[in-house]
């Protein structure tokens, strides 16, 4: 069998009310899609409606539920795509996302994103339009998505990333020097704004082609209306900004280079106390009656 060029993640987790719209969505693509769903620990009826879809969707369960992170993780590690959207599974697709993404997908673009639409849940309403401000459908810096990233976040439920570079970025636990979490936010962002360290392009449709839900059981929306859980969100995400400027700092006055001087000058130390306590143990040994 032919592996797909894009498989589509869907992560779960007792939402099977919204699953079904999601999977509905990621199988309605006009560019064929592996259609991969990872539930970790639902205890609702998210196996029935993942089986009724049958052979058109793998299914991953793991009756342990180890955390957001790693549920991604799972369903990345198993892609056959070289190309990977992660969907969640209250959000869906419009059925043009994946084409028109691949579209502007090349050697030298990270990665690809579209306005998303934030949609009431219990009204069908639109509410507001976001990620719009690169302007026209086309190839732009990476920088000029960064300056999206770091005002705020574009989410992963309106990108496409290369399978490998999520594995490369995806932190399954604390980000490295992060002072704050909050309900795993903080590695969404920094998985696409790492890619951008790696290529000197982003590509952006300017159509809504993802789509969100607000609703009550949203992490976002019930972050807006608590001023305590809000600034521990935006905390988290200054954790995962302030990781992002180290690693684009290290890169750009290449300090990967002075990091090795530093390991060949430990190297050397260790050597060196090793042979001292060698020929102390040595010594002990010989006097030792």
């Amino acid at each position: 069998m032919t592996a797909p060029q894009v498989t589509i993640v869907i992560p779960t987790f007792n939402r099977s009310v919204m699953l079904r719209r999601c999977i509905e969505s990621a199988l309605a693509q006009t560019q064929a899609c592996e259609v991969i769903v990872v539930d970790h620990g639902s205890s609702d009826d998210t196996p029935a409606v993942a089986a009724s879809f049958g052979d058109r969707i793998r299914y991953l369960r793991r009756d342990v539920d180890h955390g957001v992170h790693f549920c991604w993780l799972d369903g990345v590690i198993n892609a056959r795509g070289k190309f990977v959207h992660l969907n969640f599974d209250d959000d869906f697709l419009q059925p043009t996302f994946v084409e028109k993404c691949m579209a502007l997908m090349s050697d030298d673009v990270a990665l690809c994103f579209t306005v998303a639409e934030i949609r009431d849940e219990s009204t069908g309403h639109k509410l507001q339009e976001c990620f719009t401000g690169l302007g026209q459908t086309g190839v732009y810096s990476a920088s000029r998505f960064m300056t999206l990233q770091i005002k705020g976040l574009v989410s992963p439920g309106a990108i496409l990333l290369r399978r490998q570079d999520i594995l490369d970025a995806l932190f399954v636990g604390r980000v490295p020097f992060a002072q704050h979490e909050y309900r795993g936010v903080g590695p969404d962002w920094l998985m696409s704004a790492m890619a951008t360290l790696n290529y000197p392009k982003v590509g952006f449709v300017a159509e809504p082609l993802a789509v969100f839900s607000a609703h009550e059981g949203s992490i976002t929306v019930d972050a807006q209306r608590d001023k305590a859980k809000k600034k521990a969100l935006k905390a988290a995400y200054q954790s995962a900004r302030r990781y992002y400027v180290i690693a684009r700092v290290i890169k750009a006055l290449r300090l990967d280079l002075l990091a090795g001087v530093g390991l060949f000058i430990l190297r050397v130390g260790a050597r060196i106390a090793y042979g001292f306590h060698s020929l102390f143990n040595r010594k002990r040994t010989r006097e030792t009656p």
